[in-house]
This record gives structure tokens, C-alpha cells and sequence, in this order.
């Protein structure tokens, strides 16, 4: 029993660490949105400026990143949107891009 108890935290401290830990230290947050598809992602604190979502697609043939719409910190968010012509497309995390003014 203590040894299915370890693995289960051991895999939920995994997935705490595999989390895009860049967008975290910059203040921002995510929305997933079309059934895993696409990432919203707002930043509140951090730097002023803009901000571009990066999506981390797959569709069970190949893995690529797709660069969302230009967000402003304290101001509009980014989404991004996996598309595909094959399989069905979804997000597997994203980081954030930050553009310089």
C-alpha cells in the first residue's frame, strides 16, 4: 500500500514540474478552450508589454508549435489554436513567448 501511495505522488510531483513553469514566474494563467484544440492565456503581472502564446500540438502523427495572436500584459490575452489536416489536433502545453516594444 505505501508503495502505490509513493508512485501516486511521484507522479503527481511529476506533472507539477512538467507544468509550463515560465508562464507561472510571469504572473500568467490559462484557459484551454474546443475541447483541448486551443490555449487562452492572460498575464497580469510581469513586465509591461506584449506577449505571444505558444501552443504545444500533437495529433498522434507528429508534434509541432503553433504562435498565437499578440497579447498585452494587464490587457488582452493570446490564444492559440492547433490545426491539422490530419488526426485530431490538441494542445499539450504551451509557453509564453514575451516581444520587446
Amino acid at each position: 500500500m505505501r508503495r502505490i501511495v509513493a508512485c501516486v505522488a511521484v507522479a503527481i510531483a511529476a506533472t507539477a514540474i512538467a507544468a509550463p513553469a515560465q508562464a507561472y514566474e510571469r504572473g500568467c494563467y490559462e484557459e484551454f478552450l474546443r475541447d483541448g484544440r486551443s490555449v487562452e492565456v492572460y498575464c497580469d503581472q510581469g513586465r509591461p508589454g506584449r506577449f505571444r502564446a505558444v501552443a504545444h500540438c500533437s495529433n498522434g502523427l507528429g508534434f509541432w508549435d503553433q504562435y498565437g495572436s499578440i497579447g498585452r500584459v494587464r490587457g488582452s490575452s493570446s490564444v492559440a489554436m492547433c490545426t491539422s489536416l490530419l488526426g485530431f489536433p490538441r494542445v499539450d502545453g504551451y509557453h509564453v513567448y514575451w516581444m520587446s516594444d
